[in-house]
């Protein structure tokens, strides 16, 4: 009996998908995103490397514009400043924009809430519909936490690149070059595809379309929440106001960052020690109940004797 109410089940779920898609091909916005220009182009750069690479994400993209739309609609003001800085600091996970994101946790909730309807009714025979809104809810949560693993991620591997990066820039500012021109020099050389490197093509981007270098620093600073680039961006703007010559700060920059990143390691290595004392605690507990447990057993049950 359960057969054909999944079957009608299942056919009513593709048609309200097909009536939703038809619905929302009427209102598809114009693919070009209405920011800042180098935040444009960047974007722009990635969505056609993602196409180039991945046709599904092809189907995903044309699929998020629909809720985008609707999205774009909604008085979400500070949380969508929030969720762009967000992006910014992940790289624009995807070349999403904000509203893009939250169609994107839209799509993420309908999916796992199909997955779950589909579960249920193929095993149990039962909808369960509350269990089907908790697994919407988790997946609507699960690219926040995916793009909070990016972000963590990606400022790891910015810190981790950034001394070898200004041991370059001071060589080629030493030799002659000026601050730009070293930038540009990496920037097309590299091939490491770096997430520092990316900022740095981001910085020339804007330099180019106008912005000051100084502008462009601060708003590199703004994006990548690393003590280093803080302290980086604050020498290079402080050494450009007092005519400071650039390569001396730049070697002492490299220094400062190796000597923090010791430091750092250092006092990780000094926390490990007490951070094993529970789970050595948890093990010792898990022998002692395996070596001991039967006889504990037999002692409370009165016989051991």
């Amino acid at each position: 009996m359960y057969i054909p109410s999944v079957v009608f089940a299942s056919l009513a779920l593709l048609v309200i998908a097909a009536a939703t898609m038809l619905f929302g091909v009427g209102f598809f916005p114009d693919e070009t995103y209405k920011g800042p220009r180098p935040e444009r182009g960047y974007l722009a750069n990635k969505r056609n490397q993602l196409i180039a690479t991945s046709p599904a994400y092809r189907v995903l993209n044309k699929t998020l514009m629909v809720f985008a739309y609707w999205a774009e609609k909604m008085p979400l003001g500070n949380f969508r400043k929030m969720l762009s800085l967000r992006l910014a600091r992940s790289g624009y996970m995807g070349g999403f924009t904000a509203d893009e994101f939250m169609a994107f946790c839209v799509v993420a909730a309908l999916f796992f809430s199909g997955l779950a309807f589909f579960f249920n009714t193929s095993v149990t025979g039962e909808a369960r519909l509350p269990l089907c809104f908790v697994a919407g809810m988790f997946g609507s949560y699960f690219p926040v936490m995916y793009l909070d693993e990016q972000v963590i991620r990606r400022l790891t591997q910015i810190n981790r690149d950034l001394p070898y990066m200004l041991d370059v820039l001071a060589l080629s500012v030493g030799a002659g070059l000026d601050f730009n021109s070293s930038l540009e020099r990496i920037v097309t050389k590299d091939t490491t595809k770096s997430p520092l490197v990316e900022e740095m093509r981001y910085v020339l981007q804007e330099v180019k379309l106008g912005t000051t270098r100084r502008e462009a620093l601060l708003n590199l600073k703004e994006r990548v929440p690393s003590d280093y680039i803080s302290g980086l961006v604050s020498s290079v703007v402080q050494a450009e106001q007092m005519g400071t010559p650039l390569t001396n700060i730049l070697r002492i920059q490299a220094a400062a960052i190796r000597l923090k990143r010791s430091q750092r390691a250092e006092k990780l290595a000094g926390e490990a020690p007490v951070k094993l004392i529970m789970p050595l605690l948890f093990i010792v507990g898990a022998v002692l109940l395996t070596l001991f447990g039967a006889l504990i057993i037999r002692a409370v049950r009165g016989e051991l004797f």
